[in-house]
This record gives structure tokens, C-alpha cells and sequence, in this order.
């Protein structure tokens, strides 16, 4: 199965647990067991992690000892599947590849990560959610420095809850996305 067919069991499960009337969000492990998608637990998280970046679904950080997300599809995940008109979708298959950005694609990507700061700053945040959020977009900044930037965890650190849950960021991290996914075609 190609991993496009495997988001679309991911999200098909997580539409007949809604429309069932189960509003609790899920593990990994539950997916696995009512998918039959028995693979590796990093490749169910990149596919969750794109179907995230495209608003199909949302994940919260397990808290517990183990760590790892729990998964609930979003209002547009499940009108796509209510109306088997799905969007783009991101294929993870091109993040597990190495690429190269353009130093151009640098630029603007550090660009957006500093409106993201200015959105952060300007926010109603506490102290502490403020001096979180702007660990996080230093933290993706940083990697983005590196020789072979590690762009599935710099587009985790840039969900993060402390960071996603500030209006105004959706827009600008899908910019980052779509430059990253721009980069992985060319």
C-alpha cells in the first residue's frame, strides 16, 4: 500500500470512531489495531504528522511515562471523508529522503519563524507559554542551520501545542510546509 492509501485507513478509522459517537482521541497502538496497518510506529507518526500539517487531524501530547500523541480527526478530516473530496495530502515518503534548500528557501523560511515570533509576542500568552513558544521556533531555527536539517522534527517542534494553539500560526506553518514539501520535489 502506498502511504496515501495508509492515511486514508488512518483517517477512515478515526471518521467511523467520531460518527460513532467516540469523541475520545486514540493511540497509535489503537489505530494499528483497527486499521491492520502493522508498521513501524515512526512511519505512523510521519503520516499522522502530514495529515496534521493539513488539517486533517490533531494529535495531544500523551502524558505519560511512555510519552507519544493522541490522535482525533478534525472537522475538515472528516467532512473529506464524509464527501470523498479529499485535499492534497502530504506523501511521506518525500520526508524520508535528503534535500537540499535553496539558500533562498532559507531565507524565507527564517523570515516566516520571525513573524511566527512577532504573532507569539504579540499573543495573549502568559509569561511562561510565551518564553515556551519562542524556545521552540529558537530550537526549529537552529536545526534549520544545520548541514542536513532533520525537517520531520523541526515541523514537530513548530506543532507543538505551545506554538500551534496561538491564532494566527496555522497560515504561517503551512508556509513552512509547503516550501519544505516544494524542496523535497525538486
Amino acid at each position: 500500500m502506498s502511504a496515501k492509501a495508509d492515511q486514508m485507513a488512518i483517517l477512515r478509522y478515526l471518521y467511523e470512531r467520531l460518527d460513532g459517537g467516540d469523541s475520545r482521541y486514540c493511540t497509535i497502538a489503537t489505530i494499528k489495531r483497527n486499521t491492520g496497518l502493522q508498521r513501524a510506529n515512526q512511519y505512523l507518526l510521519a503520516l499522522t504528522d502530514d495529515l496534521e500539517t493539513a488539517g486533517m487531524l490533531i494529535t495531544r501530547q500523551a502524558y505519560q511515562m511512555s510519552g507519544g500523541r493522541l490522535f482525533q480527526i478534525t472537522a475538515a478530516g472528516y467532512d473529506a471523508i464524509a464527501t470523498g473530496d479529499m485535499p492534497l495530502i502530504v506523501d511521506s515518503a518525500t520526508w524520508t529522503g535528503r534535500f537540499d534548500l535553496s539558500e533562498y528557501q532559507k531565507t524565507e523560511i527564517r523570515r516566516i519563524l520571525s513573524e511566527m515570533r512577532t504573532v507569539i509576542e504579540a499573543a495573549k500568552l502568559s509569561n511562561a507559554q510565551t518564553a515556551n513558544a519562542i524556545a521552540l521556533i529558537e530550537a526549529a531555527e537552529k536545526l534549520i542551520e544545520t548541514p542536513d536539517p532533520l525537517w520531520p522534527e523541526i515541523m514537530r517542534l513548530l506543532r507543538s501545542p505551545a506554538i500551534a494553539g496561538v491564532v494566527g500560526i496555522a497560515g504561517l506553518l503551512l508556509s513552512i510546509a509547503q516550501i519544505v514539501m516544494a524542496a523535497a520535489g525538486s
